[in-house]
Formats: structure tokens, C-alpha cells, sequence
């Protein structure tokens, strides 16, 4: 088996968000795969283990020390990228037509000497390839789901139920994720609407299926928006800024239901078998 050491700033055992949730299929599925992987938080990854080894699969990279970073451009490493970590905003909606000031970008050398840089969207590989010039970059056009969510969302759009006429709008206390302003919007247009959660993830994605509309308003570009698709795959009707979502700059956005279902299933089949062709690439 290929050792591989994948390192990210935190795992699902210590969160459960969007980044983790890809990460820890990715692991599971390299794992199976003829990779030997080894876990590690960023800011353990000391010089001996990046010395010692010669493939690295790098997600979020915060807490990485700068020193670390520098000697790990010496090796072959791949680079998940899940949230604009080449801008100090963190944020190219900040600016016009998402490209930002030169002051603005960091950590160019460390993407583009990466042997390649894997994002989530479309919209997301034109964005980093104009901010840094690079042309390493890989689109794999969709999140990374688990067998097993998969299949329960599979059982929900399968389940006969009655939507409500309501919107449902998911209450986050992470302010980007745009809570307030999705029920301001609600409030302003007279439409009625239920906040939901926080709830665990099966229990959110059930509560989600029973509504017919689903509101949305994120306040940074996100890369793919798992719960967006989520929701399409739920039937529920999207209310959202399409500019603000990578998914949208996919073909399959425009699908619903069972169809969205089945493409999502292949995409993500597909995005799994192209991290096995970019990591055994010379």
C-alpha cells in the first residue's frame, strides 16, 4: 500500500462541517483503495514526518506553521481545497468579479507549486486559477457524500410525504450562512417560514424533506453547498443568490429530486476515482 499522509486543521472527531464530512469519505474511501493513510492536524505535522515521507494529501492548512509549509513544497502534494485559503478575506465575493487586490493573496507558492489543486466547482477553479495565475487546478464538480447518507436520502425522496407550504430555513449561529437575512427576506415578502435546528444530520435532512421551499442567502461564495443540493435532492424548491453558490455553476444544478439524486451519486463516484488517478500520477 502507498503511505499517504492527509493532513487538515481539524478532522470530523473534532467537527462536524462541510470540509470534514469530504474529508473523512475521502479517507475512508482512499483507505480502501491501496492508500495507507495517516491522519494529521496541521499544526502537529512536524518536519521529520514531512522529511520522512513522500505523498501528502493537504486540506485546510490554518495552523500549518509557515516553516512546515516551506518544506513541504520540496515533495508531492495534492491540495483539497475547500474555502479560498489563497485570500486573507477567505472571501472572493468581496470583490469585483471575485478577483482581489494582489495585497489580498497569500499562500501562491504553496498552490501553485501543489501537484494539483482540487476544488469543488466550476466557478471555483476559474476563480483561484485568475486570483493566482496557476493552471494546476482540478474541478471535481460536486461534494463528497457517504454511502450511507446517500442511501438515507435515497429512503426520503422514496417516502411518500406531504410537503408543507412553508419555507424552511435552516437556523445556523455562523453568520455567513445567512440565517438573518434569509428570514428578513421571508418577513419582507409576507411568506411564511419555520427556522430548523440545530438538529443532528439525519434529523435536519428528514425535517428538510417535509417543506416545499427552502431559503438560502449565504454571505461568501461557497464552493459547493452541500445543503443546497441537499435540499434539490429533497424536492424542496431553492430560494437563494445563485452567484454565491459553486454549485450552481454545475449543469446538474438545474436538476431536482431522484434525477439530481442519481447524478450526484455518479459525480461523486467519479470525484473519488480521479483522487486515486491524480495521487498515483507521477
Amino acid at each position: 500500500m502507498t503511505k499517504l499522509i492527509f493532513i487538515s486543521d481539524l478532522f470530523k472527531a473534532d467537527l462536524i462541517g462541510g470540509a470534514e464530512l469530504n474529508d473523512d469519505v475521502l479517507v475512508q474511501y482512499l483507505s480502501t483503495n491501496g492508500f495507507d493513510v495517516q491522519m494529521v492536524r496541521s499544526n502537529l505535522l512536524t518536519e521529520e514526518m514531512v522529511i520522512e515521507n513522500d505523498l501528502f494529501l493537504v486540506s485546510n492548512f490554518v495552523n500549518m506553521p509557515e516553516r512546515i509549509k516551506q518544506i513541504l513544497m520540496l515533495k508531492k502534494y495534492i491540495i483539497y481545497e475547500h474555502d479560498h485559503k489563497y485570500l486573507k478575506t477567505r472571501d472572493p465575493s468581496a470583490f469585483p468579479n471575485f478577483i482581489a487586490p494582489k495585497d489580498q493573496i497569500i499562500n501562491r507558492d504553496f498552490y501553485a507549486k501543489a501537484h494539483k489543486v482540487v476544488v469543488l466547482s466550476q466557478i471555483c477553479k476559474e476563480i483561484i486559477e485568475k486570483n493566482l495565475d496557476i493552471n494546476n487546478v482540478h474541478s471535481i464538480g460536486c461534494s463528497l457524500w457517504s454511502d450511507d447518507k446517500l442511501h438515507f436520502i435515497e429512503s426520503l425522496i422514496n417516502k411518500e410525504t406531504e410537503k408543507k407550504e412553508k419555507y424552511c430555513i435552516i437556523n445556523s449561529s455562523n453568520l455567513i450562512k445567512g440565517t438573518r437575512q434569509a428570514v428578513e427576506y421571508c418577513k419582507l415578502n409576507n411568506l411564511e417560514y419555520d427556522l430548523v435546528g440545530p438538529l443532528p444530520e439525519k434529523q435536519l435532512l428528514e425535517t428538510m424533506a417535509q417543506y416545499k421551499y427552502f431559503v438560502f442567502f449565504p454571505q461568501v461564495l461557497e464552493t459547493l453547498s452541500r445543503i443546497t443540493v441537499e435540499a434539490k435532492m429533497l424536492g424542496c424548491k431553492v430560494l437563494t443568490k445563485a452567484a454565491m453558490l459553486g454549485a450552481a455553476s454545475e449543469e446538474w444544478f438545474q436538476l431536482t429530486g431522484l434525477r439530481l439524486f442519481e447524478k450526484i451519486t455518479e459525480q461523486r463516484n467519479l470525484a473519488l476515482d480521479k483522487f486515486v488517478d491524480i495521487l498515483e500520477d507521477k
